[in-house]
């Protein structure tokens, strides 16, 4: 009988009854948005002191005109005069008599302009092209009568731009994010279920009662079962993460929903990635129960753990090359790897670059994937579950596997069996061969003692041993 809603249930109770599983559940959204908060602060406060600081301030400076275009009258105003001497002024930047001296060149739309001047700061230096750059913009705009060729000069126009597929409005930006969300809840499913799925496969082994386990519920429920318990688990939290975040994403679209196009839903862009992410999840949970299967402790599995993670999430890396150039090799070569299918599919599917005949592929190689990946760790876990103090090697794992081919013959009689009735026969001939003997050869000796005068007593009246 399968125990596998038993093993379900008590799996996923035991994680969840525990304080520590909601304190750090509650707690990380908690300390995400605080922190997001005071970044988005100090960073908006940083924002306008490196504004200030890099903007263009009244300076005294001295500089040289060789393009002709400077106006006299617009440099004053900002705290310039014409030099007479550049080297004595670039001498006197050096001692720290002048703040800065500019040298505009001939053609400045092909030289750069050059600025000798005392150091303010990191952040504060920029003021010094700022200056420089306004000076010489004003003194171009002053030579312009017209106004709307002044602005024009100073800020070039917005553009509005609407694109049509299939002789509809093309959606914009924001038709990405439905879809983008399955690779957010790839990453933290990853990130989350990675050392649950490790440590409950690793547990029995490191606490040594894993024959006692398997005397009530087979290793592939109890395999199965916990993959299981710990996705439920890893839903429950990831529904802690996402709940809030479509609230957040609910107040801020309205805002921004104008700038960046409407947004709109793809039902199939959404069906793919829908069930991009579960094939993918289970991947992962077939190679982290892998690892936990072929390791007899927790301390052994990290290296292990940490590049089971990696060859999931590498393609992130990749995510914007994979998005421009979607028909390279190398795009292709990160949509079919296994491990890196789930990451670099959902990333193109979101941007509408992976087309129905590759969406069909690379979901069945998913699913594949990770049936071939829960097969082999329950092969592993049902093999190594009492070997304790070692990792399991690939020479072992080729030795079980040339145990279990020579165990079977064409019929698939395990050899046991067949030892068995090859030795029974003879084995029931010599039994009865035994009792024939016996039989020819007369009474027994306790029958023969019987019979003499004695009687059973014998001759001294005492019964024979």
């Amino acid at each position: 009988m399968s125990r596998l809603g038993t093993v379900v249930r008590f799996e996923f109770v035991r994680a969840v009854k525990k304080p520590a599983f909601w304190i750090g559940t509650l707690a990380l959204p908690v300390v995400i948005v605080i922190v997001s908060l005071l970044v988005g602060i100090g960073q908006a406060a940083g924002t306008d002191s490196v504004v200030s600081g890099s903007s263009a301030t009244k300076t005294p400076f001295r500089y040289v005109d060789h393009s002709g275009l400077v106006s006299e009258s617009v440099a004053a105003k900002w705290g310039g005069s014409p030099s007479t001497d550049a080297d004595a002024d670039r001498a006197a930047v050096r001692s720290g008599d002048l703040d800065a001296f500019i040298s505009f060149p001939s053609s400045p739309s092909t030289s750069p302009i050059t600025v000798d001047a005392a150091d303010r700061g990191l952040f504060a230096n920029g003021g010094y092209s700022s200056l420089a750059e306004r000076v010489l913009e004003q003194s171009v705009a002053a030579t312009v009568d017209d106004p709307e060729t002044v602005e024009l000069l100073r800020s070039p126009p917005a553009t509005d731009v609407t694109t049509y597929a299939d002789g509809q409005v093309a959606p914009g930006w924001l038709s990405i994010v439905p879809p983008f969300l399955y690779v957010a809840a790839f990453f933290g499913l990853v990130i989350l279920l990675a050392a649950r799925m490790v440590t409950v496969v690793v547990e029995e082994k490191e606490n040594r009662i894993s024959e006692m386990i398997l005397t009530a519920v087979t290793a592939g429920d109890l395999i199965r079962g916990k993959v299981i318990a710990m996705l439920l688990v890893g839903f429950v939290q990831v529904g802690v993460f996402v709940i809030p975040g479509l609230v957040g994403m609910l107040a801020v679209l309205p805002l921004v929903a104008s700038q960046l196009g409407g947004l709109t839903i793809d039902p199939w862009r959404m069906l793919v990635g829908a069930l991009l992410l579960v094939g993918g999840v289970l991947l992962a949970s077939g190679l982290f129960v892998a690892v936990g299967a072929a390791v007899p402790s927790i301390k052994d599995a990290s290296a292990l753990q940490s590049a089971a993670i990696f060859a999931l999430i590498i393609p992130l890396y990749a995510a914007f090359f994979v998005m421009t150039t979607p028909t390279s090799p190398v795009a292709a070569f990160f949509t079919y790897f296994p491990t890196f299918t789930p990451v670099t599919a959902m990333v193109r599917n979101a941007v509408g670059s992976l087309s129905v005949t590759e969406s069909v592929v690379c979901i069945v190689e998913v699913f594949v994937a990770a049936g071939l990946l829960l097969w082999f760790a329950e092969y592993l876990f049902r093999h190594s579950v009492a070997q304790y103090g070692s990792k399991v090697t690939l020479r072992q794992i080729v030795s079980w596997r040339r145990r279990s081919v020579s165990a079977r013959d064409g019929s698939g009689v395990p050899a046991r069996v067949r030892a068995w009735s090859a030795v029974a026969p003879p084995i029931a001939g010599a039994a009865a061969s035994r009792a024939r003997g016996r039989q020819r050869r007369g009474p027994t000796t306790a029958a023969r003692a019987a019979s003499s005068p004695g009687g059973a007593s014998g001759p001294t009246g005492r019964t024979p041993p």
